[in-house]
């Protein structure tokens, strides 16, 4: 029996495969017959059924045939296959949750223009789209950019935000607004400039990183001791701040220095305030008492403290 040869016919009754079918795994490679009878018909060998069987379930598992061909052929195994195929089922499911939840918030009442844009935004990109946006966004503006990698992963962690599985209509109308923000020429022009001003400089990330954080930790500590920018309180963490950032850079705190802190300060471009307000909104995170207004509260100590009397 096993050297039986089963003509392309019968192995379709036997399969219940049509016979088209079959012709086409055979041509792609999946299905190879072992000859031809004298009128040219396809033969195979028994083991073509077992064969048959294993690439039927693939195919209904949604693999594609490139997929199934790699593991006939023992480049790729099974387990390698399903994970990929477990992937891209479970970012299937995904956007349907976030095409679900638009609908939701699309008939929570008659249907207004502003309803139907947030549909059809959510509905046209899908969910690798969105992480390929942000990621760009990152790319776009660390072009040219000494970075450092670490540096770098670790503030994209920290500011890519995403679509929840299951997102509010607040959080779907954040992240159609962070898709046009993150996609403004201007706004990108802006945040590569800065970058390439703070890396172009013998930025020292590991020092910078520690002022930031203790920055942020005092800052903290002040509001919630309801501690205004503005108060003589403030002066103490602005000057260890901007101490500390002037050693980052490998510079004196210099009067000079000081002078181009408060001009910061000052010249701060709202679409980066709007970018943390986006990003707070889709991680759900309050837009008081959050990072971003520990930060919004050393900006405004330095440009009071800081200001030139």
């Amino acid at each position: 029996m096993v050297n039986e040869r089963i003509t392309i016919g019968a192995l379709a009754r036997r399969s219940g495969v049509p016979v088209k079918t079959l012709r086409f795994y055979s041509d792609e490679g999946l299905l190879p017959p072992v000859g031809r009878t004298h009128s040219g018909y396809r033969v195979y060998a028994e083991d073509a059924i077992v064969r048959l069987d294993l690439i039927r379930t693939l195919r209904e598992a949604g693999l594609a045939i490139a997929a199934i061909k790699a593991i006939l052929a023992r480049d790729m195994t099974l387990a390698e296959a399903l994970r990929l195929r477990l992937g891209a089922v479970e970012a299937h499911i995904a956007s349907l949750q976030h095409i679900a939840a638009a609908l939701r918030a699309t008939l929570r009442s008659e249907p207004e223009p502003a309803d139907i844009r947030r549909l059809s935004t959510v509905t046209r990109i899908t969910s690798d789209q969105r992480k390929a946006i942000i990621e760009r966004f990152h790319q776009q503006i660390s072009e040219g950019v000494p970075i450092d990698d670490t540096w770098k992963r670790q503030v994209m962690q920290a500011s890519t935000p995403t679509l929840p599985e299951v997102p509010t209509p607040e959080q779907l109308d954040a992240w159609i607004e962070l898709t046009e923000l993150v996609q403004d020429e201007a706004f990108v022009a802006t945040m590569r400039a800065a970058a390439a001003e703070t890396w172009n400089s013998g930025f020292d990330a590991v020092v910078h990183q520690r002022v930031s954080h203790e920055a942020h930790a005092a800052a903290r500590e002040l509001i919630a001791r309801g501690v205004a920018p503005t108060d003589a309180a403030a002066r103490a963490v602005v000057d260890r701040m901007a101490a500390g950032l002037a050693a980052a850079r490998g510079e004196p705190d210099t009067p000079a220095w000081r002078a181009t802190l408060h001009e910061k300060s000052r010249g701060h471009d709202p679409r980066t305030t709007r970018y943390w307000q986006l990003a707070a909104i889709l991680k759900g995170e309050p837009l008081q008492g959050g990072p971003g207004e520990e930060w919004h509260w050393l900006n405004a100590a330095v440009a009071h403290q800081l200001a030139p009397d």
